[in-house]
């Protein structure tokens, strides 16, 4: 229930404020002694000698910010590297403290295991004794100072969700236009979810929620206290969408008056002939008592009702 009043609270602002940059907020400021000496082998040391030199360290050197990831700053290097999940290879991280042969920054570095390109791009490769440095920092647990806890265990955000409408034969139905459909026809309403450290099938809670125009929804369950939060149930066997799976399924029929809730709460009913209708669908990547995060995304394409 915790969970669908969350989703409720997204809904009602239209938008998921959500974006990549927030990992900048968290990173912890860098010290402003000039004067002070990095320790030998810190991420400090390394970013002044190597990163910096090489990578970030000044406009026009791709991770100076203008790219994933931010190598600008140590604090910023240590934000976007330490067990976040990578780009090219999501279900790998960018550094796994304790292991830099699971390392993507290593893999990307050494031009190793399958990686599109090699970084620096289009420049001489580090020297092999610096990428010894770099792969010692990670090995000895990739700490973000000397003598520092070591590095947290994050939730990283699940991405937002594909959806795709399809016909109870499986032909899909969304792309270039609108649906147009009549009173009485059988919708599969399905999403995607992608959650680095959470498979799939254990996704704690995946819905729809259907809206029209003037922006009241239809109810979808009327027994329950969040009756517009269409629960979406797991389907293994579900159609490719782009990149992954739409894996989560929903069967909606069309009745001819649809019961509508406002964003207050308030009942009403409408002929379903004429409604234009958006999908929206919505996750949880965690229990909402461990700090779950909300992904949520509406459809291109309405379904339109004749």
């Amino acid at each position: 229930m915790r969970a669908a009043l969350c989703i409720i609270m997204f809904t009602a602002c239209g938008t998921d404020t959500r974006t990549d940059d927030d990992q900048d907020a968290a990173a912890d400021p860098d010290p402003l002694n000039i004067t002070m000496t990095a320790a030998p082998g810190s991420l400090d040391d390394l970013h002044e000698r190597i990163l910096a030199k090489r990578c970030s360290g000044q406009p026009g050197l791709c991770h100076n910010g203008q790219f994933e990831p931010n190598l600008s700053t140590p604090a910023l290097t240590y934000a976007y590297l330490v067990n976040r999940p990578a780009i090219e290879k999501p279900t790998m991280l960018r550094v796994t403290p304790g292991s830099a042969a699971t390392s993507v920054f290593i893999d990307k570095i050494r031009n190793r295991n399958g990686v599109a390109t090699q970084m620096p791009l289009g420049a001489e490769p580090l020297e092999e004794t610096q990428i010894q440095e770099l792969e010692a920092w990670i090995n000895a647990g990739a700490l973000r100072a000397p003598g520092a806890a070591p590095a947290p265990v994050l939730n990283n955000p699940p991405k937002r969700p594909q959806i795709g409408i399809f016909s109870t034969g499986g032909t899909r139905l969304d792309g270039v236009g609108p649906i147009t459909v009549s009173a009485g026809t059988t919708l599969v309403l399905r999403h995607t979810v992608s959650d680095f450290e959470t498979p799939d099938a254990t996704i704690p809670f995946a819905a729809v929620i259907l809206q029209i125009a003037d922006g009241r929804d239809i109810v979808l369950d009327p027994t329950s206290t969040s009756p517009q939060v269409g629960a979406t149930a797991y389907d293994a066997a579900g159609p490719a969408a782009q990149g992954e799976v739409f894996n989560y399924k929903r069967s909606w029929t069309i009745p001819t008056t649809l019961d509508l809730r406002d964003q207050g709460g308030t009942l009403s009913t409408a002929p379903a002939s004429g409604q234009s209708i958006r999908v929206i669908a919505v996750y949880l990547d965690n229990a909402p008592n461990q700090g779950g995060i909300v992904a949520l995304d509406f459809s291109a394409t309405p379904i339109q009702v004749q």
